[in-house]
């Protein structure tokens, strides 16, 4: 069995373990598909495998289309580790190719596609009640912000609450939930409020997963951890329709997991998704035969 250098990278995050872990693989050479979501699977998250200007992700159940997260860690790591250089860089993906930037401060800038926004035709009292939430705190919103579905890469049920002290409350029922991103046929369902934890940032957002399902990374309990194309797409509609006047802002995420994250994003003209990265765990791992299905030992 074969042993790679292998890190945990946490993608917009301020300090280790906040954020969305992504296991970085730097030598991934040979290095079949199932092996790769085999590691993935050990690490409970999204696996990158940077290769100069190639990458490639894989989650527990097999290769990911682009993912923001898993990006913003790999190429932050690369220019931690002196291989990637401040300045604008493409890489190749399994789905084509993606704009890249690293700032000076060590940030690393992701393009995006403009988000699909519509109203959702959902009941505001059916959301509120899957979310664990008082009706009265989305409805007090959606008069002038009803639930909008977002598509992204994945699809997002954005829903309004009116303060923070409601969203932080939230207990999402399972089943309710599940029934809810049913019907609105969406991968995920987000509560954001415009009532944050800092004063620069434009939402907190808080996003569910219902049971039996994945967006491509960790989660914990129901609720996942920072998510910047979700994040990236609410900021754009949100400028988009002049509820937020600023097109550079950032949205908050994972508090509420012990996971703080934020997502820096610039609207307006070509979206981007953007954040920091610390590298948490330093070490190595065996990965079987691509044929093993057993274990891997880290």
């Amino acid at each position: 069995m074969e042993t790679r250098q292998a890190f945990l990278v946490d993608a917009c995050a301020a300090e280790p373990t906040g954020g969305t872990p992504v296991g970085v693989v730097p030598d991934g050479d040979g290095l079949a598909d199932e092996q790769v979501s085999a590691v993935a699977g050990e690490f409970a998250t999204t696996v990158a495998l940077p290769d100069g200007d190639d990458l490639r992700v894989s989650g527990p159940s097999g290769l990911l289309d682009h993912h923001p997260a898993a990006t913003i860690a790999a190429v932050g790591h690369q220019h931690e580790r002196g291989e990637r250089e401040v300045g604008s860089h493409t890489l190749s993906t399994a789905t084509g190719t993606v704009e890249t930037e690293v700032t000076s401060d060590g940030g690393v800038w992701v393009e995006q596609s403009p988000p699909t926004a519509t109203t959702a035709n959902v009941s505001e009292s059916s959301v509120a009640d899957a979310l664990g939430i008082d009706p009265a705190a989305v409805r007090d919103v959606g008069a002038d912000f009803p639930p909008t579905l977002l598509s992204v890469g994945i699809d997002a049920l954005a829903v309004p609450v009116n303060f923070l002290e409601h969203l932080s409350g939230a207990r999402p029922d399972a089943s309710a939930l599940a029934a809810v991103a049913d019907d609105a046929a969406v991968d995920v369902v987000c509560g954001f409020t415009f009532d944050t934890l800092a004063a620069d940032a434009a939402c907190h957002m808080r996003a569910f997963v219902p049971p039996e399902q994945s967006v491509g990374s960790r989660t914990v309990g129901q609720e996942t951890l920072v998510l910047p194309a979700v994040a990236g797409g609410l900021v754009s509609h949100l400028f988009e329709r002049g509820s937020i006047e600023d097109a550079a802002t950032s949205v908050e995420q994972g508090h509420f997991v012990d996971r703080p994250g934020r997502v820096h994003v610039e609207a307006g003209g070509n979206l981007r998704v953007g954040g920091h990265t610390v590298t948490s765990l330093d070490g190595s791992v065996t990965v079987p035969p691509a044929e093993d299905d057993d274990i891997i030992e880290v």
